[in-house]
């Protein structure tokens, strides 16, 4: 490259991305190029991919063995299988493990979640329950496919025991390569309209259809993209997804540049674009521009203040004396942040005690070292000057007495002490 680039720049967009693993790993062997500070940026990132990786293999494992222990019918919409489509498994990215299961379930699923050490989180414009867990494992559980349309959402209608099972257990199911095509293409129109597509989405895809698209039942699912409105846009994306990871193709590409700027600006509005590739989901962008913020706003006021009929297995008071919600609701936002504060106590005082046990440990290296430096070193000289003197003390007069001194004089202090008294 002529130009030296800003690696500040490269490593925002990369880690915004999601693709910061594969960057570095093109970056190998270019290492002079790079600054010594994003060189080991670069690094730090890839090697936490790595553990976060290991960190979701395991997690999927144990929750897995928690939902057949139960007998809890469950879809995986999302799994760690991805790595398996790079050709290298350090390739990957996993953003989250995706679950469909029954409303009925929910409950249940909630109490394994807390017990395994896991936090719900309220997040804008997610339908599923989300729970985290350090060091970033994100598990989401769906009551209700998270498509919004109507003739995807009917195409996946039904319950969950009706699609083929995952061996060897026999509650957990899996969707078929079509269906699982078909849910991620449903996925990346949510992610666009909701301004959240990125790089490494069209990579996934691209990658998916790539190892698996000779074995696709290509009719049925070309059939259910036309009765959906998403044929323009599924075509842009795979047209970008060529441009960047294909060779060269001799079409139009103007639709397929303008995606690849809206991605690239995170998801700046586009009127055209949405107009082009989703007409069907026009109502659907509009509200979304006009209105995410306040979608939230109602969401946190449900949140805060919910119904009488909920707030009933709380207070079971409220069935003879429904007056007295609001100070139900003051009693259970009261406990809410008092739990929040000492959780935000404990933390803290827990890194205080973190910090404290730090400086001690480097005060005493400090120290053991000041006292090895003001140890006297004895020169020849004053060895042979040593040794004379214990042969004139052991041979003459012996040496006095300090410790009768000592006692002598204490007990005179304490004579004109008591005089004084």
């Amino acid at each position: 490259m002529r130009k030296r680039l800003g690696w500040d720049l490269v490593f925002d967009v990369s880690d915004y991305q999601n693709i910061i693993n594969i960057v570095y790993i093109g970056l190998l062997g270019i290492e002079k190029d790079i600054s010594e500070e994003y060189e080991e940026s670069f690094y730090q990132s890839y090697k936490k991919e790595l553990l976060l990786y290991e960190s979701y293999k395991k997690v999927e494992e144990v929750i897995l063995w928690q939902l057949e222990r139960y007998k809890i019918e469950a879809l995986l919409l999302l799994d760690t299988e991805a790595s398996e489509m790079y050709p290298k498994p350090e390739m990957s990215h996993i953003s989250q493990i995706e679950f469909l299961v029954d409303k009925k379930d929910l409950p249940l699923i909630h109490r394994l979640m807390l017990e395994m050490d896991y936090e719900q989180k309220e997040e804008l414009l997610n339908s599923g329950i989300v729970y985290v867990r350090v060091p970033g494992v994100r598990i989401v559980f769906y009551d209700k496919m998270p498509v919004e349309n109507k003739a995807v959402r009917r195409y996946f209608a039904g319950p969950v025991r009706r699609h083929r099972r995952l061996e060897p257990y026999k509650y957990i199911h899996i969707l078929t390569n079509e269906d699982a095509y078909l849910y991620r293409v449903a996925r990346l129109v949510e992610l666009y309209i909701t301004g959240k597509l990125k790089i490494r989405d069209i990579m996934d895809l691209w990658q998916f259809k790539k190892l698996l698209g000779e074995k696709f039942r290509w009719r049925a699912v070309k059939e259910l993209l036309m009765k959906a409105e998403w044929q323009e846009f599924i075509s842009q994306v795979e047209l970008l997804a060529v441009l960047w990871f294909g060779e060269d193709v001799e079409e139009q590409y103007g639709l397929a540049l303008e995606l690849e700027e809206y991605i690239l600006s995170r998801g700046r509005e586009n009127k055209h674009l949405d107009e082009a590739l989703l007409p069907c989901e026009k109502v659907r962008l509009d509200f979304y521009w006009r209105n995410r913020d306040k979608e939230w706003t109602l969401r946190k006021q449900a949140w805060l203040f919910p119904s009488r009929e909920y707030m009933v297995q709380f207070f079971p008071v409220l069935e003879k004396y429904p007056f007295l919600l609001v100070f139900c609701w003051i009693a259970r936002n009261t406990r809410f942040a008092r739990r929040i504060c000492v959780n935000k106590c404990r933390r803290i005082g827990f890194r205080i005690q973190i910090r404290l046990s730090d400086m001690k440990e480097k005060l005493k290296g400090m120290m053991g070292r000041d006292k090895i430096e003001e140890m006297p070193v004895d020169l020849p000289e004053d060895v042979a000057r040593t040794e004379e003197k214990t042969e004139e003390s052991a041979g003459g007069e012996p040496a006095e007495d300090t410790t009768n001194l000592d006692e002598t004089e204490g007990e005179k202090k304490v004579e004109e002490f008591e005089d004084q008294n």
